[in-house]
């Protein structure tokens, strides 16, 4: 996800139970292991939903993905109950929504309201704006979060935080936004979905990551890179970033099977695919990625 992404996003289904794939063991009983059900966040489709909305839901479908991740873009001109019975009809459940920022601060009984009707179970915060990244900020980000969490609790809707890179950008001292937003909420009531392009474009270990915050990443975004990311370490240019160094799954240089071998101790279960601004034929691009983590053994 972007930059221009801060309004209300939306999404809802009935629960996808993943399974908790991978020990950390290179033995080949590990090595088996695979991805059960598979997901897409419908931003990577924003264009073709434009020319033909109800259609490229039943791409996704024919694809083969179990589930999407939608965005508001998805229900903007469109009341929840016509969404979910749309994707009900079509057999894509969709069990992760992101909200804006304001709309969780201030409004986390509405948000959860909405999942309800969307039968949605995360309401993940996908983007903190560029004045908002301080130290302290982080903190109180933390701390909305906890308060929007316990407020969302009793509709059963539970709260996630989905990053970019900037949350990995050294604050001082060696601090970093992540480590604040990971050790100040609550691991009952707040999880994280790791966007492991972002993660990776900053030189993160990544299993390092899962194993100093056991069971914090319930979801992540799968989206791939390739080139030299040295460059863009400190970057903030989203679309330069994303025209020099994403590609569909499969066709970048990622080690996700790495990453995946850690799926019990970083607590993984839902795997979401995700480009910023696929080449067209958009069927080919997401047809590429699926069949890239279809085929990934862990």
């Amino acid at each position: 996800m972007t930059l221009n992404r801060r309004h209300f996003l939306g999404a809802s289904g009935a629960f996808m139970t993943l399974a908790a794939c991978g020990s950390g063991s290179n033995t080949p009983a590990a090595a088996s292991r695979q991805m059960d059900k598979i997901g897409i966040q419908t931003y990577t489709l924003r264009e073709a939903m434009g020319e033909d909305f109800v259609g490229t839901f039943q791409m996704i479908k024919d694809v083969g993905y179990d589930y999407v991740e939608l965005n508001g873009r998805n229900f903007m001109d469109r009341p929840p109950s016509e969404l979910r019975t749309l994707l009900d009809d079509i057999g894509l459940p969709a069990p992760i929504t992101h909200v804006d920022y304001d709309s969780l601060a201030t409004r986390p009984e509405e948000v959860a309201g909405v999942c309800n009707v969307l039968g949605c179970d995360y309401a993940i915060l996908p983007w903190i704006n560029d004045d908002q990244r301080g130290l302290d900020d982080y903190k109180a980000h933390a701390e909305m979060m906890n308060r929007a969490a316990e407020a969302m609790k009793p509709a059963g809707v539970k709260v996630g935080y989905h990053n970019h890179q900037f949350e990995f950008f050294d604050l001082g001292d060696g601090q970093q936004g992540m480590d604040i937003l990971l050790a100040e909420t609550d691991p009952d009531l707040v999880t994280f979905e790791l966007d492991l392009f972002w993660a990776a474009l900053t030189g993160k270990d990544i299993p390092a990551l899962f194993k100093a915050n056991p069971g914090r990443f319930k979801m992540c975004h799968v989206k791939d890179l390739a080139g030299d990311a040295s460059p863009y370490r400190t970057s903030v240019d989203f679309p330069t970033i994303v025209q020099a160094l994403m590609v569909n799954v499969g066709q970048g240089e990622l080690p996700f099977e790495s990453y995946f071998a850690e799926n019990e101790i970083s607590g993984m279960e839902y795997f979401i695919a995700e480009h910023d601004n696929p080449p067209r034929p958009f069927k080919e691009s997401v047809q590429t990625s699926y069949d890239a983590m279809k085929a990934m053994r862990f």
